[in-house]
């Protein structure tokens, strides 16, 4: 779906980002095409995406799908579909601009904690609106698009690195509630500790340690918007040492306690 010399957006500009619930009652349609790129993320429920072409998607949670600014479709849900949007644009003289041979590229349960991971930090320096937040939001896009084409490449063929260090990313991801060394991780690859390191550090941009809170960060959010789960709790489930600990952990990283995450949470 993408050209093979590449995937290039050269962003000019963010319209829109913001998590929201669409039910049977707010339908939505663009008849005449959406006009910009946007991203839809599924967090939860399902929603079908009808297109002028008679193509039907049923985007599920987990689900990322990528669109071109002249898609036509209509979205109809049976229950309450939250997702988060972003709406952007692009300089098209910089940019490759037939990045799409179709009006859509999805993606269907694919690496959703990632995709998660920086739509949270994307949707908090959109809303916070702090000095520079244009430029830190579109840095946070560009990591967003280059996950996309990233994942849309290894599913069609698969890097030697990401299959050498899979082993470690799937115990990461099964185990983030328990300690984990490098030394774990490192041996689970059948790698040296120091070549481990590198070649993680090279194909995820951040170290083994920091994924695995960002996991753990993610599920957080999750139970905390579920509403069924305490503060204490959520710390407890997530592999938290206290709850002191996880209530500074969360704060760092999201900006807010996660009782204010809660509640803010229960108003959308």
């Amino acid at each position: 779906m993408f050209p093979t010399e590449g995937f290039l957006m050269d962003i000019s500009g963010i319209d829109l980002v913001h998590e929201f619930v669409l039910d049977d009652v707010h339908r939505c349609a663009y008849p005449n095409g959406r006009g910009v790129y946007g991203v839809v993320h599924c967090v939860e429920g399902t929603a079908e995406y009808r297109f002028a072409s008679n193509e039907c998607l049923v985007i599920e949670k987990g689900d990322t799908l990528l669109l071109s600014p002249w898609a036509v479709y209509s979205i109809f849900t049976q229950k309450a579909f939250r997702h988060y949007t972003v709406n952007f644009m692009i300089h098209r003289e910089h940019s490759r601009p037939d990045i799409l041979d179709k009006p859509y590229c999805l993606l269907k349960k694919t690496n959703a904690e990632q995709f998660l991971i920086r739509l949270n930090k994307l949707n908090n320096a959109w809303k916070q609106k702090s000095m520079g937040y244009e430029m830190l939001s579109i840095s946070h896009l560009y990591a967003l698009l280059s996950l996309f084409y990233f994942e849309y490449k290894n599913k069609q063929v698969p890097s030697d690195t990401v299959l050498r260090l899979q082993p470690a990313k799937e115990y990461i991801e099964q185990n983030f509630k328990l300690p984990i060394t490098l030394e774990d991780l490192a041996k689970h690859c059948n790698m040296s500790i120091t070549n481990f390191r590198r070649e993680w550090q090279k194909l995820h941009f951040m170290t083994p340690m920091q994924y695995r809170d960002e996991i753990k960060l993610s599920h957080a959010k999750e139970y905390l918007i579920s509403g069924l789960y305490s503060v204490d709790e959520v710390a407890e489930k997530c592999g938290f040492e206290s709850t002191g600990y996880f209530i500074v952990f969360f704060k760092k990283h999201v900006g807010m306690t996660p009782n204010q995450f809660k509640k803010r949470s229960i108003t959308l």
